[in-house]
C-alpha cells in the first residue's frame, strides 16, 4: 500500500527515543565502558578507594602522681565548702577533675575518699549540741541551722562529684548516691545520738503544746524540724508516737473538764474548732501520714469517750 513505506519511515525514527525501555545512543555509548559490577573494565579508569577505619589509640598513661594531686584539689574544694568558705577553683575545673579519675578507673577509691572526708565533718558537729546551757528554743535553731547547712553543702559537693554519682554509683546498687550518703551520716552521728533526739523531740513537743495553748510559736521552725526527721526517716519512731502520746493526754484531760463545764451546743463547737486545729497542722508542719491517727485520737477523746454523756445531755435539755 502507498502508506506503508511512509509508517515505516516514522517507526525507525523512534527507535533512538528513550521510553523507559530502550534507552538513547548516547547512554548505551556510555554505559558499555562500565562492567557489571559499576566499576569501569580494565583499562577504562583506576578502580576507587577502600575506606579503611583503623582502632583509636591506646589512652595516654597517667603520671603516677595525678590520683593524689587530684584529690588534694577536690579535698581542698569539699573542706571550704564545708567551712563556708572561698573555693579556689572553678567548679568546672573540679568536676571534670572527678570526670579523670573515674575514666581511669579510680572511681571506688575516690567515693571511700569523700564518705570519709564527709563523715569526720558530720561527727565533728556533735560536739556543740552537748552544751546544757542552751535553753530548748535555742537548741531547735540550733540543731536547724546545723540541718541547714548541711544539705546546702551536701548539694554543692554533689554537683562537683556529679560524674561520680551518675556512672559508678548508680552502677552499684549497694553503694548510696552522695545524697543519701549525706543523710545517712547526718542520721547516724548527728540525730541518732540519744541527748539530741530527746532534746530535739522535747522541744518540738513543747512548742506544739504552747501552739495548742494559744500562744504564738515558729511555725516554719516546726516545718523545718519534722520535715529533717521525715527525710532521715525517724519521723515516725521518735516523734509521731511521742506526739500522738502526748494528743491522747491532752485530750482525754480537756474532754473531762470541759464535759463537766459547758452545755453539748458549745461543747461540740469546741470539738469542732480542736479538729480544724489539727487538721490545720497537718497541712502547715505535720507529716501527712500523721493526719490519720491524729484525727482519730482527737475524735475518740473528745466524742467517743462522751458520746453517752452528750446524748444524755442533749436529751434533757431537749426536754427543758
Amino acid at each position: 500500500m502507498a502508506g506503508e513505506p511512509q509508517k515505516k519511515q516514522h517507526l525507525s525514527a523512534l527507535v533512538g527515543h528513550t521510553n523507559g525501555l530502550t534507552k538513547p545512543t548516547c547512554l548505551a555509548a556510555a554505559a558499555g565502558g562500565r562492567t557489571e559490577g559499576g566499576g569501569r573494565a580494565a583499562g577504562g579508569g583506576a578502580a576507587s578507594k577502600k575506606l579503611v577505619i583503623k582502632n583509636f589509640r591506646e589512652r595516654p598513661a597517667l603520671p603516677d602522681s595525678y590520683t593524689q594531686d587530684t584529690w588534694k584539689k577536690l579535698h581542698e574544694a569539699v573542706r571550704a565548702i564545708q567551712s563556708s568558705t572561698s573555693i579556689k577553683y572553678n567548679l568546672e575545673e573540679l568536676y571534670q577533675a572527678v570526670e579523670n579519675v573515674c575514666s581511669y578507673n579510680a572511681s571506688p577509691t575516690l567515693y571511700k575518699q569523700l564518705r570519709q572526708v564527709c563523715e569526720d565533718h558530720v561527727k565533728a558537729q556533735i560536739l556543740q549540741f552537748r552544751e546544757d546551757s542552751l535553753d530548748s528554743l535555742l537548741f531547735l535553731k540550733k540543731i536547724n541551722k546545723c540541718w541547714q547547712d548541711h544539705c546546702r553543702q551536701m548539694i554543692m559537693i554533689r554537683s562537683i562529684f556529679l560524674f561520680l554519682d551518675r556512672t559508678y554509683v548508680l552502677q552499684n546498687s549497694m553503694l548510696p548516691s552522695i545524697w543519701d550518703m549525706g543523710l545517712e551520716l547526718f542520721r547516724n552521728h548527728v540525730i541518732s545520738d540519744k541527748l539530741v533526739q530527746n532534746k530535739t523531740i522535747d522541744g518540738i513537743l513543747l512548742l506544739i503544746g504552747q501552739e495548742r495553748n494559744g500562744e504564738a510559736v515558729d511555725r516554719s521552725l516546726l516545718r523545718s524540724l519534722l520535715s529533717m526527721l521525715s527525710d532521715l526517716q525517724v519521723y515516725k519512731d521518735s516523734f509521731e508516737q511521742r506526739f500522738l502520746e502526748d494528743t491522747h493526754r491532752l485530750y482525754t484531760a480537756e474532754g473531762q473538764r470541759l464535759m463537766q463545764e459547758r452545755e453539748v451546743p458549745e461543747y461540740l463547737h469546741h470539738v469542732n474548732k480542736r479538729l480544724e486545729e489539727e487538721a490545720d497542722r497537718v497541712v502547715t508542719y505535720l507529716d501527712h501520714s500523721t493526719q490519720k491517727p491524729l484525727v482519730a485520737c482527737v475524735e475518740r477523746q473528745l466524742l467517743g469517750e462522751h458520746l453517752a454523756a452528750v446524748l444524755q445531755k442533749g436529751h434533757i435539755l431537749n426536754h427543758l
